[in-house]
């Protein structure tokens, strides 16, 4: 047990404090009665203006006390032979945690790219390098070996599959009019391969390309943790699956269902959209009969606090959008799943956030890299994941598992991200 002394305490401070200690299986307590902390005799540490001899001292910027969203001078500074941030001159660890790990600079940064997403360059662990790394965990360990607690040999580690299901199907249930649109593009754009696929899949004499369930059913067995998120938004632009009433695609997720944990995937519009959301949720749950807890935002769209708050009030308790689609890294600075921090009100939320660290088209698509350099991109994510501690957890689609046209030679990637070696 660690005392702790400061002169307020607040949800802000708490928050970063079990993140640093909590999760780590560390115990803290907050004093603010000088007597008491000068008189313990168990190990302390002191987070306030004041100085007591002998015991290691952070001397604290405003942020961990301060109610507002202000914007705030930023400087890359050195503690301990490791980066931190400065906030208006004051180095400051903790709140270096504070900031990463509650998105602040997502309350009040302007920049959004074409889907309105927040973009990972206007990130400061991307202007300051540390976009790849677990920053926050490190700079917790940073203040643990601070105050003299030995470092943590054995940390918690796992590995979590997740699908986004966009497209049940290739061709398959999608109707006549749907089908034919697709076959006419395909022959304008000289894609006959594709044509005599379609057809064969249609007559039944081949496998639709999209249909991998059996290997995601297959796959919970020893990853009980897999995780599926469904769209049945209407179809629109962005949304392109069958209809949330189709009866094979209800068939699958039930059986699905049985084998792995079911959430949302909100459609394109749902994400400041509390109407919309709550109607798509309805129905998933209708399909699951039972309720929907957790969920994932389609093309990542994810604006804070105005996602979060509609995810709270619709009852989810676990979302999975925290990362970026343009490239891999750790957006909240973290593999740990982590209490969303609500700065409007400055109050620690029951949402729970688990990061992502890559998604296969952010490997493929965005980056560009071959399977090999893929390959060395997520054995990279998964050795600093180990390393501090958490779950790599990473995105793929029904649609890529297939490994047919441009993700042929993908499998190898695939494999490596489930393996624990």
């Amino acid at each position: 047990m660690t005392l702790i002394f400061v002169e307020q305490v607040t949800n802000r401070l708490r928050y970063t404090l079990d993140f640093i200690f909590n999760t780590r299986g560390l115990g803290y307590e907050l004093t603010t009665d000088i007597t008491h902390f000068t008189a313990a005799n168990s190990r302390k540490f002191n987070y306030s203006n004041r100085s007591f001899e002998g015991t290691p001292t952070l001397t604290p910027c405003t942020l961990l006390f301060d109610e507002g969203i202000d914007a705030i001078a930023l400087d890359k500074v050195c503690f301990e032979d490791l980066e931190i941030m400065s906030f208006n001159q004051i180095p400051d660890l903790l709140s270096s945690i504070f900031f990463v790990l509650s998105r602040y600079e997502e309350y009040w940064v302007s920049e959004r790219d074409a889907h309105d997403r927040f973009p990972a360059v206007c990130s400061m662990q991307s202007v300051y390098g540390w976009l790849h790394e677990p920053i926050c965990d490190r700079w917790a360990i940073c203040l643990l070996t601070y105050i003299g607690i030995p470092l943590i040999q054995n940390v918690e580690f796992k590995i979590q599959p997740t699908f986004d299901i966009d497209s049940t199907f290739a061709y398959k249930e999608k109707g006549l009019l749907r089908n034919m649109a697709g076959t006419i593009r395909d022959v304008w754009k000289g894609k006959i391969a594709r044509v005599k696929e379609r057809y064969q899949v249609l007559c039944n004499t081949r496998k639709d390309p999209f249909d991998t369930f059996d290997r995601i059913k297959a796959l919970t067995a020893n990853y009980p943790d897999t995780r599926c998120f469904w769209l049945i938004a209407d179809y629109g632009s962005y949304n392109k699956n069958l209809g949330y009433n189709n009866a094979k695609q209800r068939e699958i997720i039930q059986e699905i269902a049985t084998r792995c944990e079911i959430g949302i995937h909100p459609g394109y519009d749902s994400y400041t959209s509390a109407n919309t959301l709550a109607l798509e949720i309805s129905r998933l749950s209708a399909v699951l009969e039972k309720p929907v807890t957790s969920s994932r935002q389609h093309f990542l769209r994810v604006r804070i606090p105005e996602t979060y708050t509609l995810l709270v009030e619709q009852g989810i308790l676990e979302d999975y959008s925290m990362g970026y689609a343009e490239t891999t890294g750790f957006r909240m600075g973290t593999a740990r799943k982590t209490a969303w921090f609500d700065l409007r009100t400055n109050e620690i939320t029951g949402l729970l956030l688990q990061p992502f660290c890559y998604m296969d088209g952010t490997l493929n698509e965005y980056l560009k890299l071959c399977p090999e350099q893929a390959i060395e991109e997520v054995r990279e994510l998964k050795r600093v994941v180990k390393e501090f501690g958490g779950t790599f957890s990473f995105i793929w689609h029904n649609e890529t598992l297939g490994f047919k046209q441009h993700w042929a030679g993908w499998e190898p990637v695939f494999e490596e991200s489930i393996s624990y070696s």
